[in-house]
């Protein structure tokens, strides 16, 4: 069975292929040409291009109607803004060379499939991380695709109530948008409006598919990571014992010569097998270090901005807000949980390493337990920018902060 054949991998290539993130090139044996730039990053610089010039348009409009705009309906301008920052740096990771190291590492080297014939165990963790995998793929894509929708159905449904759709629109009326930028057209003619929609829509389905796609990628590589901990620490729990003697009452005080070579051999594979996932969480961290620091501090500032325009509990805010809202909040609970599931398990690691029956052995192989215990016990979370550790902590820190930006910008809205 190849990595690809499972369904959830299929998804998730389709769906960063479509925006340009996944290096087909590095398993595909291509010829490199004069053209291989373009036809590897082409796509993501136009992208990239693309939401630079919508963001300099949205500021340009911020600050043209910042004195006229009421304080809440800043804020409709301000998330846009902060989402098309958080684009515009996802939009940068294909072309680092150590996202596509990193991508294909995953595929050939550390997916379970991989490892899923060498133990009976191992055989069951792959199906469950596989089905973890799967579940949270499927939901990822509704998330995705049921909030884009919403986001721009919203001012659609507001304009075709306000008489904006007919052949007779009302005086003195303007067209709502999903996104609004500063535009040397008229954006209350028709065939702006229709243009605008079209492009909000397309940029509404690149934007979400780059947030989310890459989130999820992520989380398919902690699923992985933390099975590989699985099948890590039962290993040690299932350490072999010295073999009692033919007719032997007691057990040996140590293991035979013959046995104390098997058990060097199998301590050098489990060895291996941790240095393999330490080197793994170290590059994902490399990898997504800066990107994960930029979540965060989007998350800060953008969930205060979202409970601000649903706080209003109008029809029309919590129709085109009130779904984005929970999909943030939840996609910022999902990321720490899935990252708290390194951290809480490389806490048993040292206590496994220890409970190897290490007073059997000679002095050579309990040299290997020993320093291997000290390599154990240094810590496999992942952190931001090498500085923030990625888990609940930081979630919960996230979440307070928040609460408390939204409770000051509401007074400020009030008075």
């Amino acid at each position: 069975m190849d990595v690809f054949d499972l369904r959830y991998m299929k998804r998730i290539r389709f769906q960063l292929r479509s925006i340009g993130a996944w290096p087909s090139h590095v398993f595909e044996d291509v010829p490199t040409t004069k053209l291989t730039a373009i036809s590897r990053y082409g796509y993501t610089s136009l992208l990239f291009i693309l939401c630079s010039t919508g963001m300099v348009s949205q500021a340009v409009y911020l600050v043209n109607n910042k004195g006229t705009m009421p304080f809440i309906d800043l804020g409709q301008t301000y998330l846009t803004l902060l989402l098309s920052f958080v684009f515009c740096h996802r939009t940068t990771l294909p072309m680092h060379t150590s996202y596509q190291a990193h991508i294909e590492e995953f595929v050939s080297k550390f997916h379970l499939i991989h490892h899923k014939d060498k133990t009976e165990f191992s055989a069951k963790m792959f199906s469950k991380v596989n089905r973890m995998c799967e579940i949270v793929t499927i939901v990822e894509i509704l998330q995705f695709g049921v909030s884009a929708s919403m986001f721009n159905i919203a001012p659609f449904c507001l304009n075709y109530r306000a008489g904006m759709l007919s052949s007779e629109r009302p005086m003195n009326v303007t067209f709502e948008y999903s996104v609004y930028y500063a535009v040397p057209f008229d954006q209350n003619s028709g065939v702006w409006y229709t243009v605008l929609c079209i492009y909000n829509a397309y940029v509404s389905y690149n934007l979400g598919c780059m947030v989310l796609c890459h989130d999820l990628q992520i989380a398919v590589y902690v699923f992985h990571i933390w099975g590989h901990m699985n099948i890590f620490e039962h290993n040690l729990n299932n350490f072999p014992r010295p073999r009692k003697a033919l007719g032997s009452k007691t057990g040996p005080l140590r293991y035979s010569n013959e046995e104390s070579k098997e058990v060097a051999i199998r301590l050098k594979e489990i060895i291996k097998h941790y240095l393999m996932i330490k080197d793994f969480v170290a590059k994902t961290s490399d990898t997504y270090s800066v990107t994960l620091c930029v979540y965060y501090a989007f998350h800060l500032v953008t969930d205060c901005v979202l409970l601000l325009e649903c706080s209003t509990l109008e029809i029309d805010a919590l129709a085109k807000y009130g779904l984005l809202t929970v999909v943030m909040y939840q996609q910022l609970i999902q990321v720490s949980v899935v990252f708290e599931l390194i951290s809480s398990k490389g806490d048993s690691l040292s206590d496994a390493v220890y409970g190897l029956p290490w007073e059997y052995m000679d002095n050579g192989n309990r040299r290997t337990v020993l320093i291997f215990l000290q390599i154990v016990q240094q810590s496999l979370a992942l952190k931001a920018c090498d500085m923030v550790p990625v888990g609940l902590k930081t979630m919960l820190a996230v979440l307070k902060t928040s609460f408390s930006y939204f409770l000051m910008l509401k007074t400020f809205a009030n008075n």
